[in-house]
């Protein structure tokens, strides 16, 4: 018997494959709109020598031969991954530590100002953070200098010396962004039943094998997301190294972000800037799969 085609569309409106679409329609016409589109058409302009005001004119994928010609841009490339190899670990690592000092604690009294003062400096903005630590960092009356050499080392001029002013930014960015990462791993440890770990020391585990073998494992949900928005921002990184060095001293902290923000918006070399983009993206998304191929979640995420 053939159904109605009015009765049909009700019963296929009503079935959970459709339903689910439905819902999901709406997040994924906005992210194809405002995420996907941009990624597609950013490569469209990096396949042509686009220039807002001269035209644009197609040359294929002559905007990335020239990239790999281009002294400035593995320069560049170079200082991005230098600066993600060291902010990296500071952020995830510092955001663990904050997290089992706290978790360890337990709910001693003072516990929650300890977490806050952990946390607050993540509330700052990007520019806030930068001008603390450049006024920091200064070479005439920074506290950090003046603090070195009143005790009496010889510290270098952190901001303007091509060897130490990656890590400097990368150390002023571990110590804003570390609360975050804290509060998800303290979140994900307060989700462990104290059962698993009452068992383990009642087999005899001494605390470094509870904590390698039995915490860090059950925490990989919690790492790997942390890894992913970290690598994110390590590689983005821009209003850092804009506003305490304009990717000085010379070219020494110039990343990836600022060449394009320059090639796109100094030089209105829309293709290039475009190019520069794309190769990010691939970057980021490159490092994404390796994270979640060094991590494995296949437990976590149904596999086997």
């Amino acid at each position: 018997m053939r159904l109605h085609p009015r009765r049909l569309f009700s019963r296929l409106l009503r079935s959970r494959q459709v339903e689910g679409v439905l819902f999901v329609l709406p997040y994924g016409a906005i992210w194809a709109l405002f995420l996907l589109w941009p990624v597609i058409y950013g490569f469209y302009i990096s396949l042509f020598k686009w220039q807002p005001l001269l035209g644009s004119e197609f040359i294929g994928l002559k905007n990335y031969a020239n990239l790999l010609q281009d002294a400035r841009f593995w320069n560049a490339l170079r200082n991005t991954f230098w600066f993600a190899a060291l902010a990296m670990p500071l952020i995830i690592g510092i955001g663990l530590l904050f997290a089992l000092f706290i978790w360890g604690s337990g709910r001693r009294r003072g516990g929650g100002f300890i977490e806050a003062s952990f946390f607050w400096p993540y509330l700052l903005n990007v520019s806030i953070v930068s001008i603390i630590w450049k006024w920091l960092f200064d070479p005439d009356f920074g506290l950090i200098l003046a603090y070195l050499r009143g005790i009496g080392l010889d510290p270098p001029v952190f901001l303007n010396d091509p060897l130490w002013v990656v890590p400097a930014i990368a150390f002023a960015t571990g110590w804003w962004l570390a609360g975050y990462r804290m509060v998800v791993f303290r979140a994900a440890m307060e989700d462990i039943p104290d059962t698993v770990f009452e068992l383990a020391e009642l087999d005899g585990a001494n605390p470094v094998v509870r904590l390698f073998r039995i915490l860090i494992p059950l925490l990989k949900p919690a790492i790997l997301f942390s890894l992913v928005l970290t690598a994110i921002s390590s590689f983005r990184v821009l209003g850092q190294v804009l506003m305490m060095t304009d990717g000085g001293p010379g070219r020494a902290s110039e990343v990836l972000a600022l060449y394009l923000y320059r090639a796109g918006w100094q030089y209105l070399e829309m293709g290039r800037a475009a190019a520069l983009g794309f190769v990010l993206f691939l970057i980021i998304l490159v490092v994404t799969l390796v994270g979640f191929w060094v991590i494995g979640l296949e437990s976590e995420l149904g596999g086997r």
